[in-house]
């Protein structure tokens, strides 16, 4: 496996059945007209759920059919992540800011 692989072509490596076809598309280029099936961005879908413990809203639904559309919602939701763990009543509490 390339060293150069978004972590969008590392995620959708795991549910596609035929590898080989990940590796040389493009960023922008449509994943149906590359060759994937509907079942492998279904399977990528309910993963990108199960991993961050919330559903994807539609507009991140309808990122996924491009692999930066996949960064993108990879990227926006350890963003989310991230805030989620600055603002929550324990982070504040062992930073000493909340008694």
């Amino acid at each position: 496996m390339s060293d150069h692989l978004t972590p969008g072509h590392r995620l959708l490596l795991e549910f596609v059945d035929l590898p080989q076809l990940i590796e040389g598309v493009p960023g922008d280029a449509d994943l149906i007209n590359a060759g994937l099936n509907s079942g492998d961005l279904i399977r990528l879908a309910l993963a990108l759920e199960e991993r961050t413990g919330t559903p994807l809203d539609d507009d991140e639904l309808g990122a996924l059919h491009t692999l930066d559309g996949i960064n993108q919602v990879l990227v926006s939701r350890e963003a989310a992540e991230l805030t989620d763990a600055e603002t929550t009543p324990a982070a504040a509490t062992a930073s000493g800011e909340a008694r």
